[in-house]
Parts: C-alpha cells; sequence; structure tokens
C-alpha cells in the first residue's frame, strides 16, 4: 500500500488529498465496484467534475483488440469514431461533439500527442496502443490548460500501463473476418531485487485486408517501460515505435458506384500505400519537496519519416520539373508516378509545480516545444520512360515547416466549504509557425513561397462544483458549472489553397500581403507572405449539468452552448490528398445535451447508455465559392456534425467466468455540406453488436487457468451504412463493413 501511494502522489492535484478519488463513472465498472482510477495534473477529480468520463482498466480489458484506440471510445456521449478501411483497422479518426480529430485534444502521460502541423493525432502509426493503456478520461468541450492543449470538442487523456511490484505477462492471439490477425505479447519484471526499479515490454503485430477493396493494415510495434523509485522522487521512462504500411482508402466513393459495389475503393494503383514509423521517448520524473510541494517535469521526443505513393495521371510536365528531360514540353500531359516524403522532429518539455495548501490547491505550469518537418516529393516512373531512369527518383519539390510553442498556466482551487468548490484556470500560448519552399526542380523565383505565422493566445476559464449534503433522493447529488476561452490556429492545410497546397506548383498560400525576396543578383529568390486569410478560431464555451447516484443507479446528464468566431469549418469536398477542404465562418452556435447512463438491473445484468443530441448551425456565413460565386449560408446546418449519438450495452456476468454483451448503436444524419439540402446527407443508421467473453479457467478447464477467449460479431443484421463523406457533383461515401467477427484468446501470467 506504501509503494501504492507513492506511484500514485506524483500526479495527484485535483484532489486535495494524498490519494485520488474514487472516480464515480456511469459510463464503467466504477459506479458500482470498489474501484480506482488514476488522477494525473492534467485529469479531473470528482470534485471539479465537468463532462467527464472514465474508462478504467477494468473495462479497456473488455476492449475489442482487433480495432484502434479511438473505436474503443464510442461508448462516450458525444464520440464518434470511424476507419477508412471500414473495419476498424488502418487510418482511424475520432470526433468529439462533431468536431474532427484535429480539435481533439489528446495526452499521453501528459505529454501532447497531436501533430503541432496539422494537429492531427495519426493513430495508424502506433499499433495496438490499447494494449499499453492503464485507463483513459475523456473531457469533452474546452477543458482545462494543463499539457498546454487548446482543444474545442474535448481532450483524450491516455495513462500507459502501471508497472507492477511482480512480475507477470500476458499473450493475445485473434482473427477475424476481412484477413484480421493480430498476436500480441508482454513481460513486466516486477521490482527487481528491492532496488527500486521495475520494467516492462510488449510486441504487437495487427494485420487486415481491410472490408473496403484494397484497403489492408500491416503494422508491428514494440513499447518498452521503466520506472525507477526512491524515498522522494520517482522517475519513468517510456519508449514506443513501430511500423504500419497501409494501401489506400482515403477516397470517399460516388453513391451511383457504392450501389454496385459496397466495398469499392477509388484508388487503383496497385501500390497506392502508405509506409511510415514513428518512435517516441517519454522521461516523467517527479521530485517530492515537501509532503504539501512536488516538481513534475516531463520530456520528450517524437521523431517521424515515412511516404506515401500514388500514380497520377495526365499530369502537367512543368508541375513535375519533367520538362527537363529529354523530348519533353512543359506542357505536355503525362502520367506520373509519385512519391511523397516526410520527415519530423518534434521536442518538448512539461513542468509543473503543485502545492497543495489545505482548503485549495495550486498549479502552475506551462510546456514548450520545437518542431521540424521536411517535406519532400520524387517522381518513381513516367510514361514513355523505363525504370532505369528514375532509379534513384526525381526530386520535383520540397519545403519546410518549422513551429515553436511555449506555454504558461496557472490552475487553482479552492474548497469553499459546505461542498462548494470553485476552480480558476489561466493560460496563455504563444506559437510561431514558419514554412519555406526549397529551390527544387520549378520551384524558384516568383515560383518559390514562404511564410511565417504567429499567434497569441489568452484562454480564461472558470468552474463551480457543488456536492449537496446529505442523501438526496436516496443518492450523491453533484451539480457543476463552467465557463472557458479557447483558441485554435489554421493548420498548415488550412493556410494554402482549398484544393492545393505548397507541394503544387503555382499554388500560392492564402495570405494578403507579398514582398519578394531577392539575391544579390536582383533576381527573385522567393515570396515572403505576412497576413493569413484564415484567421484563427475562437470559441467561448458554457457547460452546466448535474449528476446522481446510489449504489445501483449513475447517470451525469449536461448541456453546452458554444459560441465560435471564425470557426474553421468543411466547405464540402476534399483536396487532391483527401483531407477535407476548410476555411472560416464569422460567427456559428454548438448546443447540445449529454447523457451517461449506467444502472445493475440484478446481480448479473447491467444496463448503460451514452447519447447525445447536437444543434449546430451557422449563425453569419457568406460563402465565397472558388467559381466566384457568394451564397449566405447563415442558419444553416454545419457539414459533418452528427445530429446524434446512441449506444446503449446490456452487459450479463453469468457465473461461473461467462460474460456477455448486446450492443446497440444509432448514428443520426450529417449534412454532406453546408447547403442544408435534406438528399447531400449522410443518413442515420443503426447496428447490432453481440460479445462474449469465457474464462476458461473458470468454467472449469482448469489447463488454461488465466486464458478468456472472446468472440465479437458486429453489425449484425448487416445494415448498410456510411461513416463520412461530401458531396461533389454527387453524394460520396465512405462505406462500413457489413456483418464481420473477431474470434480470439487472451492469457496471463
Amino acid at each position: 500500500m506504501k509503494l501504492f501511494r507513492i506511484l500514485i502522489l506524483p500526479f495527484l492535484f485535483l484532489t486535495g488529498t494524498a490519494m485520488a478519488d474514487q472516480a464515480v463513472d456511469p459510463a464503467s465498472d466504477a459506479a458500482s465496484e470498489d474501484e480506482v482510477v488514476v488522477v494525473t495534473t492534467s485529469r479531473y477529480g470528482d470534485e471539479t467534475r465537468l463532462n467527464v468520463t472514465n474508462i478504467s482498466f477494468d473495462d479497456l480489458q473488455l476492449r475489442e483488440p482487433d480495432m484502434e484506440l479511438p473505436l474503443l471510445m464510442q461508448n462516450i456521449p458525444g464520440v464518434f469514431a470511424y476507419s477508412d478501411a471500414g473495419n476498424g483497422l488502418g487510418y482511424t479518426y475520432l470526433k468529439m461533439r462533431g468536431f474532427n480529430q484535429n480539435r481533439v485534444g489528446v495526452l499521453f502521460n501528459g505529454i501532447p500527442f497531436n501533430d503541432p502541423e496539422d494537429h492531427n493525432v495519426w493513430w495508424v502509426n502506433l499499433p495496438d496502443l490499447g494494449s499499453s493503456v492503464q485507463d483513459i478520461q475523456v473531457q469533452r468541450g474546452v477543458t482545462n490548460s494543463v499539457g498546454g492543449m487548446t482543444a474545442i470538442g474535448g481532450t483524450v487523456n491516455i495513462i500507459s500501463r502501471d508497472l507492477t511490484k511482480t512480475p507477470q505477462g500476458a499473450i493475445s492471439l485473434n482473427i477475424g473476418s476481412y484477413g484480421t490477425k493480430r498476436q500480441m505479447i508482454q513481460y513486466q519484471t516486477g521490482e527487481l531485487n528491492e532496488s527500486g526499479f521495475r520494467s516492462m515490454i510488449r510486441l504487437s503485430r495487427q494485420e487486415t485486408d481491410g472490408y473496403r477493396d484494397r484497403s489492408g493494415h500491416d503494422g508491428w510495434a514494440v513499447f518498452w517501460s521503466g520506472q525507477y523509485d526512491t524515498k522522494n522522487s520517482t522517475t519513468k521512462m517510456n519508449i514506443y515505435t513501430g511500423r504500419e504500411v497501409t494501401q489506400h482508402a482515403w477516397d470517399a466513393v460516388p453513391e451511383s458506384v457504392l450501389a454496385k459495389n459496397r466495398r469499392a475503393n477509388m484508388e487503383t494503383y496497385h501500390n497506392a500505400i502508405d509506409d511510415f514509423r514513428q518512435p517516441h521517448y517519454e522521461l516523467h520524473n517527479t521530485w517530492f519537496l515537501s509532503d504539501k510541494v512536488e516538481l513534475t517535469n516531463r520530456l520528450y521526443h517524437i521523431k517521424g519519416e515515412g511516404f506515401y505513393e500514388n500514380f497520377k495521371g495526365d499530369r502537367r510536365a512543368g508541375d513535375y520539373a519533367l520538362d527537363s528531360l529529354p523530348d519533353v514540353e512543359v506542357d505536355d500531359e503525362l502520367d506520373v508516378v509519385r512519391r511523397k516524403w516526410v520527415r519530423k522532429e518534434h521536442t518538448g518539455w512539461v513542468p509543473h509545480l503543485n502545492w497543495n495548501q489545505g482548503n485549495g490547491r495550486l498549479l502552475i505550469g506551462g510546456d514548450w516545444y520545437t518542431f521540424h518537418s521536411d517535406h519532400w516529393g520524387n517522381v518513381l516512373g513516367v510514361e514513355g520512360f523505363g525504370p532505369d531512369d528514375f532509379v534513384d527518383g526525381f526530386k520535383y519539390h520540397q519545403y519546410t515547416g518549422d513551429k515553436n510553442q511555449y506555454s504558461l498556466y496557472a490552475n487553482e482551487r479552492w474548497h469553499v466549504g459546505g461542498g462548494l468548490t470553485l476552480t480558476a484556470d489561466l493560460h496563455y500560448q504563444h506559437k510561431e509557425y514558419k514554412f519555406k519552399q526549397k529551390e527544387v526542380g520549378n520551384f524558384f523565383g516568383e515560383q518559390r513561397n514562404a511564410y511565417t505565422a504567429d499567434y497569441d493566445f489568452f484562454n480564461p476559464k472558470g468552474a463551480v462544483n457543488w456536492q449537496a449534503p446529505g442523501a438526496v433522493g436516496g443518492g450523491s447529488l453533484k451539480l457543476y458549472g463552467s465557463v472557458g476561452v479557447n483558441h485554435r490556429e489554421p493548420t498548415d492545410g488550412e493556410l494554402f489553397d482549398t484544393w492545393q497546397g505548397g507541394d503544387d506548383l503555382g499554388v500560392t498560400p492564402l495570405f494578403a500581403t507579398s514582398r519578394n525576396v531577392l539575391k544579390a543578383d536582383g533576381t527573385v529568390s522567393f515570396v515572403d507572405w505576412t497576413d493569413p486569410h484564415v484567421k484563427e478560431e475562437r470559441v467561448l464555451d458554457y457547460e452546466a449539468g448535474f449528476s446522481w447516484q446510489n449504489p445501483t443507479v449513475a447517470f451525469n446528464f449536461g448541456g453546452y452552448w458554444m459560441e465560435f468566431t471564425d470557426e474553421i469549418v468543411p466547405y464540402g469536398g476534399v483536396n487532391d490528398d483527401g483531407s477535407s477542404i476548410r476555411g472560416n465562418a464569422e460567427s456559428t452556435l454548438h448546443r447540445g445535451l449529454e447523457l451517461d447512463f449506467r444502472a445493475k438491473l440484478d446481480p448479473i445484468n447491467t444496463v448503460s447508455l451514452a447519447a447525445s443530441k447536437s444543434w449546430d448551425k451557422f449563425e453569419t456565413f457568406i460563402f465565397h465559392d472558388w467559381d466566384g460565386s457568394v451564397a449566405d449560408l447563415s442558419g444553416n446546418p454545419i457539414a459533418l456534425f452528427p445530429e446524434h449519438l446512441v449506444m446503449a450495452n446490456l452487459e450479463t456476468k453469468w457465473n461461473p467466468g461467462v460474460r456477455t454483451r448486446i450492443r446497440l448503436r444509432n448514428t443520426g444524419k450529417q449534412h454532406l455540406d453546408n447547403t442544408g439540402q435534406d438528399e447531400r446527407v449522410i443518413r442515420s443508421w443503426t447496428s447490432l453488436d453481440l460479445s462474449l467473453w469465457m474464462d476458461l479457467g473458470a468454467v472449469g478447464l482448469e489447463t488454461f487457468e488465466g486464458t478468456t477467449a472472446f468472440l465479437h460479431v458486429r453489425n449484425v443484421g448487416d445494415t448498410e451504412y456510411e461513416t463520412w463523406g461530401y458531396y461533389s457533383g454527387e453524394n460520396h461515401y465512405t462505406p462500413a463493413a457489413g456483418r464481420n467477427f473477431v474470434l480470439g484468446v487472451d492469457h496471463t501470467f
């Protein structure tokens, strides 16, 4: 127990006590079982509860291991996830309250996971990450500033596996539909010779052919963690990496094509693959200065490198600098095979000082990082030329992106008395992003661009939480409310033309002012741009709600009102690489209700419900289309925000050792563009899933002690539905898998 306290202490700040509060979570067994969820400095405890859901370690053991981590969070109000391949592996995306992944913050052990350049989290780069997760807290809406986050839709706060005092291990194997396979082995050393040191390693591989044609994925991963404890400190290091090779299924499919082939993929080139690796290095240290003051420092380095390859037909030779080849003119149209590369270096520091004041707690900290990316493209083959002409590739473009950020925050919590707790959070951020094209191929002179974008944000937030004294209706009642401001700067892709980007010749960034930078001989070296057209977005978020629980029932009901200025929204359609076209809308409004409910019906049956309903619309939006037309879209619904999400579960614990789950999911209509036309939508859909877990030792098979077999059958009714899309001449959709299954075993030792 003493060791447990030492491990937990460094992370606590919300509770005002030495131990973390027991999380009262309607979405997990913690509502009815004696269970502790780790509360870190970037997390909320019960006494400052906003719209928060905890996913405990026990809940994660009931996960579906053939799917990426975002798909495992859909039992939370307002959370929606999908994959390009349609069956939960490969390129996977997370949305909260309808906001896409680059507006959802992700923290892993208190370290920001979002890419500084495009703001996304590329889950595909970290196969089987869920096997190394202890628990997850999902914070919806504008959340606290710890970790330097400026999330808008919410924050996913992930903690890696605890290192145990005694040795243990696990093996997991599964197979499933569409050629899905997974192998995982994990081992913990326990504390070595009472030295204070312990470690863990995991090896995993996941592969699938994908539901859609040519949408396969092959990924492997390794995760190592080591921890050293002394009387006054704890130090932990994590090193994890992997490699993914994934076929392209980025493009949505025209509705007319899907009517003939539900598994269609518009990408037909045989080697259209994405090949990427992304090692992460983390160092965490907490120093206990006294029984009331502790200092934590987190250092990290993330390195990524990889490419994707495509065939491009009838392309202008000059755009790829192919006019330098014999007998090729600048305006000739040729078929081209090209490979786009990227290399990224991301290094950061996340410090904070935690001072327990008795009736309150002050947290002071910040974060700093520096980021560098190098993007370049090679031509691998050209119509009319042999493979020997491009043995080493032919570089036709190259540009760099450099981003520096620092932030400072102060987070104070007061226990006023009478069950009332107040929280104030002040957060300042500075960000600078520099872009520059290199003199490569035909990118020279006035065809070569550079820009610098600077941002300074002040994000104040406040919250009140009240624990009603005594029992109210036979249970515990809590009321909460909050108000907060957040900002988000445009991504690198949002600072360029809506259809093309920095790797396209002749395309200029969306900036108002330019100046020619000259070489010594007076010729133009490049064009420097300032004053971007796409502005940072700002949100003012109001949250309110209440929670109530007794020994058998727990629920949390809340609402939000989010007022945006210059929200960056999907305009409809995608660019050449399959990414959504986006830009500012003058003012928008997002309102919603969220319900998290769990009830123990009897000793073996538990029912849970996660539901949300939202109203997302433009207050003022005058849209200037690429063809010069102007449309007033004020009052229209915003594209790609589901109108509602509902997930209901019935879990039954059959004795001995058998557990089942029936899951019903319903997703509301999503508009494909911002015109509000009812025929341009992703239709509402409902699916049914069944799951079975069997502890083989508990059912009498003593030879298999420690082994659990599982079966998941998804979309039992074989419903045809879509998860993402856009409108371009006709509706384009990303289809989801029909009836499918995964079968496997987990063994612990």
